[in-house]
């Protein structure tokens, strides 16, 4: 359960780290049930943990911003952030396992048996002791599969690759979109990253934010149409 928004009129670190370590939790496991079993919970607890403290220490009370608003995007982020290291260390992996098996076949093919140890190393330019730690890196990753940390279904890392003219369309629809949201009133903007970047869903927008669930979607509905309106509006002049 989020911990109950309130306008903080004093930001002791200490304190808003204790009101709010079931929120860092809660975003942990969220995340942990999206990436799949090769990420440890207990490591995104960590992260998460990390990025509430650094939350704490870097907050400045505002009127509309309260600190769970403000936590909850600096924790998702943290999170986030460790997620993609870890993917980028897995394609090291699986990137070094592809240069072994295809070292293991030109010998393999050239020698018509299976290569030593000592061949292996020759043939990739390395020495007996740095081929025994590229074992080891590849046995302690224990992935087989980049989708072992993340799967192309997910949208924390979705890649659709479009081509160079799609993705110029995209690109300049991005522009547009991110100077729309720009120019919404900042309570708008605020529902709208909680629910749609962040994930919350009506009833954990409404914990954070100290409103009732119809009073978030009474939001989301305003800041999507005046959201349309500056998109329409923005399509206008660029065809101008």
């Amino acid at each position: 359960m989020l911990p109950r928004a309130y306008p903080e009129t004093a930001t002791n670190p200490d304190k808003l780290v204790e009101d709010h370590y079931d929120l860092a939790r809660k975003i942990a496991w969220h995340v942990h049930g999206r990436v799949g079993k090769r990420v440890e919970i207990d490591d995104l607890l960590q992260v998460a943990y990390l990025g509430l403290l650094d939350a704490a220490r870097r907050y400045v009370a505002k009127p509309n911003t309260p600190f769970a608003a403000y936590a909850s995007i600096r924790i998702r982020g943290a999170v986030m952030d460790h997620l993609r290291g870890l993917a980028g260390m897995t394609r090291g992996i699986l990137r070094l396992q592809a240069q072994l098996r295809q070292a293991e076949q030109r010998l393999e093919q050239s020698l018509l048996r299976s290569p030593t140890e000592t061949e292996i190393a020759a043939e990739l330019d390395l020495s007996l002791e740095d081929l025994a730690r590229a074992r080891a890196d590849i046995d302690n990753g224990s992935i087989t599969s980049i989708d072992d940390v993340y799967t192309d279904h997910s949208i924390l890392f979705r890649d659709h690759s479009p081509d160079m003219e799609d993705r110029l369309t995209l690109a300049s629809r991005k522009r547009m979109l991110t100077k729309a949201i720009s120019e919404l009133p900042e309570r708008e903007a605020l529902v709208l990253q909680l629910y749609y970047v962040e994930e919350l869903n009506v009833y954990e927008v409404g914990a954070v934010l100290n409103v009732s669930t119809g009073r978030v979607s009474q939001i989301k509905k305003s800041a999507m149409e005046r959201l349309r309106k500056l998109m329409e509006l923005a399509d206008v002049s660029a065809s101008a």
